[in-house]
């Protein structure tokens, strides 16, 4: 079984994306594109003045690009030349946009002046392309979803009643989408060009210099000897390498196989093992600096600072991590697990002895961002020491070809960003230009009454299914449009509404029909990917209360007094701490069925705004702790004889 060797600093295992052998490797057509994708990425950052139109054009048509020919990959050579020929192609129109970038945003008048007919046909050949590489890179959930929205556009005109609009035509949609910074080059993808690329391009250099195996081993160092030791490192490493990766899948690829056969070895189930590390990975979008894409999105639309969004996420992030270890810790209490050996993890010294100097980069990142200099900047800078740092020391030093590749996987790796942007920019546009957001809003208000917690549950129920098979970016942009303003519209402070859709974008990651985050789970543990799902939903669920807690008491988002903010997160914690008591069914000894149901009750009641309610539940808490703690001996005493 491979677990985290302290020894072993050869290139080879250090990271989980070195593929290169060899430079003439890098003739392989894909990691042509991905090498200038990410030159050109560096670019816009040393020459600021280039068109906004033109960057995001480029980025696009690099992602379409990368993905065409990816599609040819160990393939036979005809079939290669093929697809990267396709490719070039699909960079033909993004290139159009970014040449004539000036005259497009500058002189242009959109819906006035007409559509030329190479305009047409560029643009009609972008998006038919950008949909079917979504259908082949993303699955068939957002680009059917993309799609229904389209299909409304052309339709609206032959809707009855509030659903119909005026606004279609295909030349309308051709001018819409692509000659304009509304449709595919949109808010979304403007998020990707500008701040998500060069946190993939961060993490993936500090993967190549061992960052991410020395982030587990410290997790190892401080949780292994615990009950429940791995379950515990499985949310620590996850919750810190999420800090870095922003995103749940990766996550769970990178630490998942150190963590799940760990964990099975202890004792714990592999459904659990997997849905542990599915949930922990999945929580890493939450943890600052990086969070994940959706996260700067946010910060776009509320028009703050990214460092807002960072500081009003620390104390949720947190708590989602405790009810986590407190979930693996009731289980491996209530099921007797072990825990490891000390020969399985490192001493924290010794982590902190040959890899320490990988913590100055993320030291770096966070100051700058917290201190608001540009994110883009802050990543960049944090790259360049880990190079810088990483070189200083003989081991972690690596080659110039290992950099070279960490290059071009921040391009290959963004492509799952940057595809459903441009595809979620297509929704946007048409919502916005048809009057869909505004229509979804009344309807979603009349439906509630005007009810907080009725709209809070339909909004909670909306967000996991817009979230179903698809990325969390997608998720939280098509929420942060139809669901948000109804929020807002009923007293809810814009950060606070667009954290509570955030989250529940986030969660359905491991929220079945479709939990992504623990089917890549269960293919480690080698369990079943609908057990591993469900188990995962159930661990993950204590978490669904943290959402309704920041409405609640939005103190937890560092919004008004310390005493908000501390109430909020008593609330919570003991919320949480009781719905997780009744899931695991163990509280001092294992409980039956009346007892979890109390405890539900209690979780529920302890977050809603009134003191008397919430006092009540803690009442009610001490003396159920009370009589469980006298009964327990007579429980073993019953245990024993039989």
């Amino acid at each position: 079984m491979s677990t985290p060797d302290r020894n072993n600093d050869s290139e080879a295992t250090e990271s989980s994306i070195l593929t290169l052998k060899r430079w003439p490797d890098l003739l392989d057509p894909a990691s042509l594109i991905a090498l200038a994708w990410t030159l050109a990425q560096i670019a816009f950052v040393i020459w600021p003045s280039i068109d906004t139109l033109a960057q995001r054009a480029l980025h696009v048509g690099f992602a379409l690009a990368l993905a065409v020919t990816m599609f040819g990959r160990d393939r036979s050579t005809m079939v290669r030349h093929a697809y990267a020929l396709l490719g070039i192609l699909a960079f033909v129109p993004a290139l159009y946009i970014a040449w004539n970038a000036g005259y497009l945003t500058g002189e242009r008048v959109q819906g006035l002046d007409g559509v030329t007919p190479v305009q047409f046909g560029l643009g009609l050949f972008f998006i038919v392309a950008l949909f079917e590489a979504g259908r082949r890179s993303l699955g068939l959930g957002l680009t059917i979803f993309s799609a229904l929205f389209v299909l409304y556009f052309f339709l609206g005109p032959y809707l009855p009643g509030a659903l119909g609009h005026r606004y279609s035509g295909l030349e309308r949609f051709v001018d819409t989408e692509f000659l304009s910074l509304q449709g595919v080059f949109g808010v979304p993808v403007g998020v990707s060009v500008s701040t998500v690329f060069y946190f993939i391009f961060f993490a993936a250099i500090y993967d190549v210099y061992g960052g991410g195996k020395m982030i587990i081993q410290l997790a190892f160092a401080l949780t292994g000897r615990a009950v429940g030791g791995p379950a515990k490192a499985a949310v620590v490493s996850s919750g810190l390498l999420g800090s870095v990766s922003g995103s749940a899948v990766a996550n769970v690829m990178s630490t998942g196989i150190f963590t799940i056969p760990l964990m099975k070895r202890v004792g714990y189930a592999p459904t659990f093992a997997g849905a542990v590390e599915a949930a922990a990975s999945t929580g890493g979008q939450l943890v600052p600096p990086v969070m994940g894409a959706a996260a700067f999105i946010m910060a776009d639309y509320l028009q703050v600072p990214y460092q807002t969004i960072v500081l009003a996420a620390i104390l949720p992030a947190a708590v989602y991590y405790l009810a986590l270890l407190l979930m693996v810790d009731l289980k491996a209490r209530a099921e007797n697990l072990g825990v490891t050996d000390s020969s399985e993890h490192s001493p924290i010294r010794e982590v902190i002895a040959s890899r320490g100097h990988l913590l100055i980069p993320l030291a770096w990142l966070v100051y700058r961002i917290v201190s608001g200099f540009p994110v883009e900047n802050s990543a960049l800078e944090a790259s360049v020491i880990t190079v810088i740092v990483g070189t200083l020391r003989a081991g972690t030093r690596r080659s110039l070809l290992t950099i070279v590749e960490a290059l071009i996987v921040s391009a290959e790796r963004t492509v799952v960003v940057a595809l459903p942007c441009a595809l979620a920019g297509v929704v946007v546009a048409i919502i916005a230009f048809t009057g869909l957001g505004t229509k979804f809003t009344g309807t979603m208000i009349w439906l509630s009454g005007g009810n907080l917690w009725l709209l809070l549950s339909f909004t909670m129920l909306a967000s996991l299914i817009l979230g179903t098979g698809m990325p969390t970016t997608s998720a939280y942009i098509m929420a942060a449009v139809l669901l948000a303003p109804a929020l807002t519209a009923i007293g809810v402070t814009p950060i606070t509404a667009h954290f509570f859709i955030f989250y529940f974008a986030i969660l359905s990651m491991v929220t079945p029909p479709v939990a992504l985050a623990a089917y890549a789970a269960a293919s480690i543990s080698r369990a079943s990917a609908s057990g591993t799902g469900w188990s995962a939903f159930r661990l993950s669920m204590p978490g669904f209360l943290i959402p309704f807690g920041i409405v609640m008491h939005p103190g937890m988002l560092l919004i008004g007094t310390l005493g908000d903010t501390i109430w909020g997160l008593v609330t919570v914690i003991f919320g949480f701490g009781c719905i997780a008591i009744a899931l695991i069914g163990w509280f001092l000894r294992p409980i039956q069925m009346p007892w979890r149901l109390l405890f539900v009750a209690l979780g529920i009641l302890s977050i809603l705004p009134d003191l008397w309610t919430t006092a009540a539940a803690f009442i009610l808490f001490a003396a159920a702790t009370a009589w469980l703690g006298l009964n327990r001996d007579k429980h073993r005493l019953g245990q024993t004889a039989s």
